[in-house]
């Protein structure tokens, strides 16, 4: 009895409905073409003016979204990369606060390397000093030193570059040895265009005849007290 009583109010309450639905279908379907001109909508059937209501809801709601919040979304994309490089930003500013002593040890010894190269790049008034020195070392090795001519300055962005050719006569190993020497004066040089040719004998006693273009190289004076004035304040912070 209790499992009748509980289904018969559910019953009665969907054969109205059911009853309704049938009856708006109906009327839906003796709806001519005319019938569903807008101007006539007064006369449509209910269910067929929700339905009219629903599709407009949804045409709204859609173009909300596609009007007002695409360009939030947008916003929000915008915001979320910044956020990211903002994020990675934090990420290596970080680390170099972490390191920032090591990095601090390595300019320090950045900065003494540089001096010491400075150190090695001859002066105006070396230049004579240095080919004296070049002078000697062909005498050392017996070698007979034709000429040595100095060529025009080139100037680079923060150095002045001094060529000069040597030209020298000797056998095979002393000239090799004259070279070396010349590569471990205690200035720098570098060596170019070399073009060495027999002029007598034959074998080990072979006489050649080198020519070559030497470069030393001076620091100019002007941007070395403003390395050094960027160099103390480094140092002081």
């Amino acid at each position: 009895m209790n499992k009748r009583t509980q289904k018969a109010p559910k019953a009665s309450f969907l054969l109205p409905v059911k009853h309704w639905l049938a009856s708006q279908f109906r009327a839906i379907k003796r709806l001519d073409k005319e019938d569903l001109e807008l101007q006539y909508a007064g006369q449509w059937p209910t269910a067929l003016k929700i339905l009219l209501l629903l599709a407009i809801f949804i045409a709204v709601v859609y173009a909300s979204n596609w009007l007002l919040l695409d360009s939030a979304r947008d916003r929000l994309n915008t915001a979320s990369q910044q956020q990211e490089r903002l994020f990675e930003d934090y990420r290596l500013k970080s680390f170099q606060a972490a390191n920032l002593s090591a990095y601090r040890q390595q300019m320090v010894v950045m900065e003494g390397n540089f001096e010491a190269l400075l150190a090695k790049l001859p002066a105006q008034s070396e230049v004579p000093r240095l080919l004296e020195d070049i002078h000697e070392l062909a005498e050392l090795y017996r070698l007979d030193l034709q000429s040595m001519t100095l060529r025009n300055e080139q100037q680079r962005e923060f150095y002045t570059e001094l060529p000069f050719e040597i030209q020298v006569r000797g056998d095979y190993h002393r000239i090799a040895n004259f070279l070396a020497g010349i590569s471990a004066l205690d200035r720098i040089i570098t060596l170019h265009n070399f073009r060495l040719s027999p002029t007598s004998g034959q074998g080990s006693n072979t006489q050649l005849n080198l020519v070559i273009e030497a470069r030393t190289y001076r620091y100019d004076g002007q941007a070395q007290p403003a390395t050094r004035t960027e160099t103390t304040s480094r140092r002081q912070r």
